[in-house]
């Protein structure tokens, strides 16, 4: 998405109804701050702000985020471009996630391990030792369930009998036998139990 493209429309389209900044910005309960913002190409109109914003300025959302006025010779290009973008960019947030997955991972194992290494080198009672090794294990409880819904939301699952990519529901995934991130369910189309992998896209 081109920001800086969309802030010289946004200003050129504020111009032609003959809105100064401030006077835009009162309109949509924002600060002028903001608007230079969208117009400079730092930031972009929030999704709650855009249906408004294009009402005030004249044009529909396409033309906002391509830009420019679509006419209808490019309007399915166009639409075709943003729904590409759409899907580029749900697949790199997805990439984002999960690395966070990982990263939250290494964090909850980390005081199990520290837990488990002082138990056994450093003399106590074993009350002591295992409730050191409890204690530990609270960090590892509480971050499982968020890595789950984590690995649940970002990507799909892709069923190795009819190669169907979907989303399951969380239930399937926190008590499905799993290897990494290859999980043991069924497939909502072919309805066959097989080790399905994770993967980023919807197509193959």
């Amino acid at each position: 998405m081109e920001q800086v493209k969309i802030g010289k429309f946004i200003a050129e389209q504020r111009k032609a109804v003959n809105l100064t900044q401030a006077q835009l910005a009162e309109r949509l309960a924002v600060t002028d701050r903001a608007v230079s913002k969208w117009e400079t190409g730092k930031a972009m109109p929030d999704s709650s702000i855009m249906l408004p914003l294009c009402e005030i300025l004249n044009i529909t959302v396409n033309d906002l985020l391509s830009g420019e006025v679509v006419t209808m010779e490019n309007y399915n290009k166009e639409l075709e471009n943003r729904l590409l973008e759409m899907v580029k960019e749900k697949e790199k947030a997805d990439k984002r996630l999960l690395k966070l997955e990982i990263v939250l991972g290494i964090v909850a194992v980390l005081p199990v391990i520290a837990a488990i290494i002082i138990a056994s080198t450093v003399p106590m009672e074993e009350w002591k030792g295992a409730m050191l090794v409890l204690f530990g294990l609270i960090p590892l409880l509480i971050a499982t369930p968020f890595a789950l819904k984590i690995e649940q939301k970002a990507g799909y699952y892709e069923c190795q009998n009819c190669g169907s990519r979907y989303v399951p529901q969380y239930s399937r995934v926190f008590f499905a036998m799993h290897m990494g991130r290859t999980r043991y369910m069924r497939c909502p189309a072919c309805h066959q139990i097989t080790w399905q992998k994770k993967v980023l896209t919807k197509e193959k």
